[in-house]
């Protein structure tokens, strides 16, 4: 069994190190105000001369308001509002695939969600394509027999220690990973937990010919590693208690990545860093406000000409409470008594910075929470509410891009030709929501003149989701005819006996 007490293979790559920043806060903004106060100086730093009391008193108050989440699941819902599926000629082994994607029970469109969220809040995450155990050469009745089958499966950012890549030939392949998978395994009515790496990697393989020297990557490998507590030493070593072959000829893992990517590597430039900044500031902001109008909202009592109580008596401040002061001596000054208001124009500035800054937030996540009025001009918003919707439409392209790589890998799993990868289905038809109700209009009016047909019409109604996308056609047409029957049935049957038409009087005629 290989042993290491070096460099272990939990060590994390520097691309993993530049972007661990963003994700912990990303995670503790997701967390909302709990892992937010949790933070502490992280992002409330303490002012001068603050006592710890009061400091701590300060973060256990702080309001939170959640733009940045609130945005967000705006954006990472709209791939979403139509099934994401498989086209109709897929691959049969790949459309039962689909219906239980990570052998969990979920179906690809819930996977895919999982994926296209983590990826817009991290920048990136990573698909790993597995298969099921099976002994080395086992036949087809075997496979069966084992329920053997490929399964996807979510691997978080923060779960993907290392990743290297390399350009062979034209075409970039993964060449070594290292990601965290560790499990907890009950002990008892108790539980610990195992930490383990899983290392992939390709051996790198150079050959001259005429001069030249080529370089290939061999057969891909695993190692599942655990870290083992040894009694006399100060650190756990690390063992490998799982390795052998990858049977297809990639490591199998797919990144999905939004955001600008730093060549060569998997630093990344988040799509809503900017926000999450934001956030961090109207947070700061949030707190600045409540303290200074804890500080100014209530009035000081002040005495004048008064000695204070003795012992830290207290002074009685209620309504019916009376006060006397003995006469002044010679000389001397009257006592007085009255309540000090403190100003609230600080207050009502911060209050004024936050809106505004609020308002920023909201125009800059495209994801208006309240209606405001300002400068913009409703030009001004169709205009931002299309820049976003074209951001989303790349994500989901990305998405759809990152999915079918994924079924070529499945492919290669089933034995199918890499020709047999299916065509997903990424809903990318997003309305502008400023444009909508002014869009409707002009399409209703297009229906009235005769120019479309009614099936149109309700067409471009769900591509605006103003119909939801369980409406069925067929079902609601049946429902409009039962309607228009059950109407004229009582429309005849509240008519006198002789009003009836020309034409019910010559059937009775003709009958007789």
């Amino acid at each position: 069994m290989a042993e290491t007490t070096s460099t272990p293979p939990n060590n994390t790559s520097s691309d993993y190190d530049a972007m661990l920043p963003y994700w912990t806060m990303i995670d503790d903004i997701m967390g909302g105000a709990k892992t937010m106060r949790a933070a502490k100086e992280r992002y409330l730093p303490r002012f001068e001369k603050e006592d710890r009391e009061e400091y701590e008193e300060r973060v256990k108050t702080a309001p939170w308001t959640p733009l940045y989440s609130d945005a967000f699941r705006n954006l990472a819902s709209k791939p979403f509002n139509k099934e994401l599926a498989l086209d109709e000629n897929a691959h049969d082994d790949l459309k039962t695939l689909s219906e239980n994607i990570d052998a969990a029970g979920n179906h690809i469109h819930v996977f895919a969600r999982k994926v296209f969220e983590a990826g817009i809040n991290n920048a990136i995450d990573w698909i790993w394509i597995g298969h099921t155990d099976v002994p080395e050469g086992a036949s087809v009745a075997t496979r069966k027999a084992l329920k053997a089958r490929p399964y996807w499966t979510r691997i978080p950012a923060k779960r993907m220690l290392a990743v290297y890549e390399d350009v062979v030939e034209g075409e970039v392949l993964i060449v070594h990973a290292r990601f965290d998978e560790s499990i907890k395994r009950r002990v008892g009515f108790g539980e610990e937990t195992i930490e383990r790496v899983r290392v992939l990697d390709r051996e790198r393989i150079e050959t001259v010919e005429n001069g030249v020297t080529k370089v290939g990557y061999g057969q891909p490998t695993y190692q599942l590693w655990e870290r083992k507590e040894v009694k006399g030493r100060r650190s756990a070593s690390w063992a490998v208690i799982e390795e052998g072959r990858i049977s297809i000829d990639v490591i199998p893992l797919v990144p999905f990545v939004v955001g600008d990517r730093e060549v060569g590597s998997f630093e990344i430039r988040p799509p809503l860093r900017d926000l999450a900044y934001m956030q961090i500031t109207e947070f700061q902001m949030e707190s600045d406000r409540k303290r200074v109008q804890t500080m100014t909202a209530f009035p000081v009592s002040v005495f004048r000409g008064v000695e204070a109580p003795d012992d830290g008596e207290k002074v009685m401040l209620a309504p019916r409470a009376a006060f006397f002061f003995p006469p002044a001596g010679e000389g001397g000054q009257l006592g007085d008594f009255k309540f000090a208001e403190p100003s609230g124009a600080a207050g009502t500035m911060l209050r004024e910075d936050l809106t505004e800054f609020r308002r920023e937030m909201r125009e800059a996540g495209m994801q208006p929470l309240t209606k405001f009025s300002g400068s913009l001009t409703a030009t001004e918003v169709m205009v931002n509410d299309a820049k976003a919707h074209s951001a989303v439409e790349m994500w989901a392209l990305a998405l759809k891009d990152a999915l079918e790589q994924a079924f070529v890998i499945t492919c290669k799993w089933l034995g199918l030709s890499e020709k047999d990868h299916p065509n997903v289905k990424v809903n990318t038809d997003f309305a502008i929501g400023a444009q909508t109700a002014e869009e409707m209009g002009l399409i209703l009016q297009m229906y009235e003149k005769g120019l479309i047909s009614a099936d149109q019409v309700i067409d471009e109604a769900l591509r605006r989701n103003i119909i939801g996308p369980d409406y069925d056609r067929d079902e609601d047409l049946k429902r409009i005819i039962e309607q228009i029957t059950e109407r004229l049935e009582d429309e005849q049957a509240a008519m006198p006996p002789g009003d009836q038409s020309d034409d019910e009087e010559e059937d009775q005629t003709d009958a007789a």
